[in-house]
């Protein structure tokens, strides 16, 4: 489950790229000299590609666009099922690496106006999903390393230089999930979930009552190989531990 954080992200930045290639369409129809012809009514994308390019397929080519000259909005290929009797079909006449002159080519200052517009909204939300993340990730390592000073402590014998499980942290800050893994250290077979699932179980209840104010959920523990994965969710606005 994505974060609403990465969504907002997501969209922003997915509205941006459309806005953008929508302006550099804009920019390259009217940047290059257009040979354009009326739709008339009943005709189709194909037809009128055909009449005026002598191939029906022309349509597929970046050189033929279709327009509406009321608003100069370049109609999308895609739409190309339905066109209209007055927008006009264009063809490059020449091709030409030579900016146009103002006259030729005015900017479309309300496409430059929406697009500053997404990419301010898409800063944004990168700041706020950058932000969040950061945050996320920094609760989770937190967390995890309290877990397993608590879980390891009853555990750790004597002879301080053997550890008595081996452990690893990792972290999914897009769905605000962390899953603590464990294995048993060098000489031992404590924890596994085979013969001892109930001490595991005692123990991840035992470590959770210690840690009673965290914002994390637990799900049922299992393996992976040689790890005991305990896995847990962030969930901002829980402060008691316990729910599974």
């Amino acid at each position: 489950m994505s974060s609403p954080i990465w969504t907002k992200f997501h969209v922003s930045y997915r509205v941006v790229l459309l806005a953008l290639a929508a302006l550099i369409a804009a920019r390259s129809a009217v940047a290059q000299p257009l040979r354009c012809t009326a739709i008339r009514p009943g005709d189709t994308a194909t037809q009128v590609a055909k009449r005026i390019t002598g191939e029906a397929r022309s349509t597929r080519e970046s050189w033929f666009q279709i327009v509406d000259p009321a608003t100069s909005r370049v109609v999308p290929k895609a739409s190309y099922d339905y066109v209209r009797a007055g927008w006009n079909a264009c063809v490059v006449t020449e091709t030409s690496t030579v900016a146009p002159s103002v006259s030729s080519a005015p900017p479309n200052f309300a496409l430059w106006a929406a697009l500053l517009a997404f990419i301010a909204l898409a800063t944004r939300g990168a700041e706020d999903y950058f932000s969040h993340r950061a945050k996320a990730v920094t609760a989770m390592r937190q967390f995890g390393q309290r877990f397993l000073q608590e879980f390891e402590r009853p555990l750790i014998g004597p002879d301080l230089a053997a550890r008595p499980i081996h452990s690893r942290l990792r972290f999914t800050p897009r769905s605000a999930r962390l899953d603590i893994l464990i294995a048993p250290g060098a000489g031992h077979s404590y924890p596994n979930l085979t013969d001892h699932r109930h001490n595991v179980e005692y123990d991840l209840e035992r470590v959770l009552h210690v840690l009673r104010d965290h914002p994390f959920v637990n799900g049922p523990p299992y393996m992976n190989g040689a790890w005991v994965v305990l896995p847990f969710q962030l969930t901002p606005g829980i402060t008691q531990a316990g729910g599974k």
